[in-house]
């Protein structure tokens, strides 16, 4: 029989090696735990400089594609990404430019790229009158809208001429009740006229247009040109006229030289001012134009036109600061009557070459002009803002709009009337909806929804229009038979009354809905539909001198799409981003980090200029973490401002605003002055560039000039971005 004896030493030895063994696991596990977030941020890092690189080289063809291309023009790029995947960002993106048109002034905002209907503006040198929106329509699939008014029975237009057009043709539809009617493509300097009768007729175009509603094929209106500047003058129209006679008056502030040109030919005519004391310059032309036709008209000088189809009209004339109502004009000088409307609770007095009269509270007076036996066009001056209503006829013919009594624009939430005549007051709203309390209705209140009309008959007595709740509306007075009319598209100068003076932020609501909250493909609907502006342009008007609503300053806000590759690393969400020309990224540990500045020009002097690349994509671009093929195309470039300006600011949305404008300002180490005095703007001699908002914790930057007035010059170009799959 065996007998089994432990080997006590193997033992302990077998279980001692798998102590140790144990051990090691143990000690490899911990090493591994504490080297797989290097591991991660190592790889992080690999993604992010083999993006950065990809990204790098595509927002320089951008770059380039934005600022020197036409339309038509394509650049192409494949993205291979490492582990992370491709798409777009329409939510957390976005900028903007401000400038200042008045010395010693300036102009801030806050709180634009948040997709709900409050903004905050600062303007803390005067009292602050009035701001006006428009609708910038930046991106594919946002046509541009314009509704006919109720007394219309026709419509001419053309292409509205820019700094390029595009390559192909531009998509017109007529719609009735929403529904399409007509379809037509036109270029540059085609013409399409269409007959309308009494039903619910828009039109929906690809680009801006310039649109004239008529009636009877007769009428007067003051053109826009389409240059103007924050004034409201210009140097440049393209007019879509009728076959038939035409008359066109032009008055200006200097000495001009006028060039026309068109199917029936051109022409180069002088126009010398006047020597009298108050009188300006002034020139007109008759003229008979055999078929429907664009002319174009430039001048030398910044100016006002008028036309005339036919022989009759009435049309509103704007003061020189670009508001109906206003204390300076130069009324045109085709003969016929002012209509002077005093929409103040004192009397106005106002003066002209030789004569003048005192209009009473809320009252209108009709005076001949011009005044008899002068040469030139004669200033009109009032000590209260009042409007001025040019007319053929001693009793108004046609169609004018009216200005609003709060903001002295073409919209706001008071309409006031006390002519001596009758006539159709036509209200449409300028938001989503506008409740209404006007004097010569017994109903309190009346609704006005968007793209609806209101039509109120006025006879021989004074009528005043509350807006109660909601936004403020546009007025036209229709007084038969004839009528001429400059139109807008929906989405333009929706002005609200701010009459404040404050060192501080001013709220304001902007006259649409909010979409704070909602998602993206509510987002995207509203933009297309124009519930919502698809980027904006802010015009902001104040007390100077005796204008109360002379300009102040402007601001381009841009909602442009981010191109983001995702991936992760350490953490999860990073990302690196292109966006209006910059390349940005959070990695590591969420740092917001600038690796491409954008693009700016600036010099030699007080000069800057910048085009802004507006990136989009198209609605069938892919996305995804394989490899993807971006095609970029120039469908336009658009010209913002041209004028000298005396404050420029850039400001970026979060989360990269800060870091932006914060790298912009890296060129100030090399100045004394800032390193003698850092933070002293005003003892900044040595250094023209961007230089930090005072403010703490701004996203903004402002462009410095020791003070001289600066050459600005801002454009935006849009680019449609088509991303597919490479497949192999």
């Amino acid at each position: 029989m065996m007998e089994l004896h432990r080997d006590e030493e193997a033992v302990s030895a077998a279980i001692a090696t798998v102590l140790l063994f144990g051990g090691v696991i143990s000690i490899i596990s911990l090493m591994m735990l504490t080297m797989i977030p290097v591991i991660e941020e190592l790889e992080g890092s690999v993604e992010r400089h083999d993006m950065s690189a990809q990204m790098t080289q595509f927002n320089h063809q951008t770059t380039t594609l934005s600022e020197q291309g036409m339309p038509g023009d394509v650049v192409t790029q494949e993205f291979v990404p490492v582990d992370g995947s491709l798409a777009w960002d329409m939510m957390r993106s976005g900028m903007w430019y401000s400038s200042t048109w008045q010395e010693d002034h300036s102009f801030r905002i806050r709180d634009v790229l948040d997709f709900d209907d409050r903004l905050k503006v600062k303007h803390p040198e005067s009292t602050t009158s009035t701001a006006c929106f428009s609708d910038l329509r930046l991106g594919p699939d946002r046509p541009y809208h314009y509704n006919a008014p109720e007394w219309a029975d026709g419509v001419i237009f053309t292409t509205k001429p820019g700094l390029s057009f595009p390559l192909g043709p531009i998509d017109v539809d007529l719609l009735r009740n929403d529904l399409v009617e007509e379809s037509v493509e036109l270029f540059v300097d085609d013409v399409q006229e269409w007959n309308l009768d009494d039903a619910d007729w828009s039109i929906e175009s690809t680009q801006e247009l310039v649109v004239y509603w008529m009636r009877d094929g007769e009428g007067t209106t003051e053109v826009r040109a389409t240059d103007a500047n924050a004034n409201g003058l210009g140097r440049s129209w393209a007019l879509p006229l009728p076959a038939g006679n035409v008359q066109l008056n032009i008055v200006s502030q200097e000495v001009m030289m006028v060039h026309g040109n068109g199917a029936f030919g051109d022409f180069t005519e002088v126009a010398l001012p006047s020597d009298l004391v108050g009188v300006r310059t002034s020139w007109s032309k008759a003229m008979t134009i055999s078929a429907a036709q664009v002319v174009h008209i430039t001048t030398t000088t910044d100016a006002q036109l008028m036309v005339t189809i036919a022989e009759e009209g009435t049309t509103t004339w704007k003061s020189l600061t670009g508001s109906i109502h206003g204390t300076s004009f130069v009324p045109p000088t085709e003969e016929g009557f002012l209509l002077l409307s005093n929409p103040n609770g004192e009397p106005a007095t106002v003066t002209w070459r030789g004569s003048g009269v005192t209009i009473d509270e809320l009252s209108s007076y009709s005076v001949a002009w011009p005044p008899a036996d002068l040469d030139g066009a004669s200033m009109l001056q009032s000590d209260q803002p009042i409007s001025v209503v040019w007319s053929g006829a001693s009793s108004p013919v046609g169609v004018y709009q009216m200005g609003a009594v709060d903001t002295g624009m073409e919209s706001g939430l008071q309409v006031h009337s006390n002519a001596s005549n009758s006539f159709n007051l036509e209200l449409k709203s300028n938001g989503d909806q506008s409740i209404l309390n006007v004097s010569t209705l017994s109903a309190n209140e009346t609704v006005l929804n968007q793209s609806e009309s209101l039509i109120v008959s006025v006879d021989n007595q004074e009528i005043i229009v509350q807006t109660k709740e909601g936004h403020g509306v546009y007025a036209f007075a229709d007084h038969g038979a004839i009528g001429l009319h400059d139109a807008i598209h929906e989405g333009a100068r929706r002005c609200v009354s701010i009459d404040v003076t404050a060192s501080g932020w001013v709220d304001l609501t902007m006259p649409w809905a909010s979409m704070g909250g909602r998602s993206i493909a509510d987002l995207q609907k509203a933009w297309k539909t124009g519930d919502y502006p698809a980027s904006l342009h802010i015009e902001l008007y104040g007390l100077i001198v005796e204008e109360p609503y002379t300009p102040i300053g402007s601001a381009w806000v841009m909602q442009i799409s981010r191109f983001v590759y995702e991936f992760e690393s350490s953490v999860t969400g990073m990302e690196v981003a292109m966006s209006g020309g910059a390349v940005l990224t959070n990695h590591p540990e969420y740092k917001p980090t600038v690796l491409v500045a954008p693009a700016d020009r600036g010099g030699p002097g007080p000069r800057f200029a910048a085009t802004i690349p507006a990136l989009h994509p198209t609605s069938d671009s892919a996305v995804g973490g394989g490899v993807l093929a971006m095609e970029v195309t120039l469908t336009k470039r658009t010209s913002l401002a041209s004028d000298v300006a005396y404050e420029v600011r850039r400001g970026w949305a979060e989360p990269y605003g800060g870091a932006i404008a914060a790298s912009s300002t890296q060129g100030l180490e090399a100045s004394e002055d800032w390193t003698i005095y850092p933070g002293r703007l005003d003892l900044l001699t040595d250094y023209v560039g961007w230089v930090p908002d005072p403010g703490f914790g701004t996203v903004e930057s402002v462009w410095h000039t020791a003070g001289e007035p600066i050459q600005f010059s801002l454009q935006i170009s849009s680019l449609d971005a088509h991303v597919s799959e490479v497949i192999a």
